[in-house]
């Protein structure tokens, strides 16, 4: 198998910062990637795996707390309400 590799004449790397400061949207620094002309060639943002378990470590605290023992589409409402009041 060959690989070829391409080199742009010019990459512009810039971090960016993202996010609100919130619970449900906590400030983090995104790496970009750019060719010379500016188009975005791919970005890293640390955000999906990350929150994706802390939003489930989250859930699942709430259903314990409030003695939920099969969570319905009302439980999640509620959760999202909890959350967005503390914010």
């Amino acid at each position: 198998m060959k690989t070829e590799i391409y080199c742009e004449e010019c990459i512009i790397s810039t971090k960016e910062r993202r996010g609100l400061g919130t619970k449900l949207s906590p400030v983090r620094v995104v790496q970009q990637v750019f060719a010379k002309d500016g188009e975005l060639l791919g970005e890293l943002d640390p955000s999906p795996e990350t929150f994706a378990l802390y939003y489930l470590i989250h859930f699942t605290t709430f259903c314990m707390e409030n003695k939920v023992k099969a969570p319905d589409k009302e439980d999640v409402i509620r959760w999202l309400d909890s959350i967005k009041n503390k914010s």
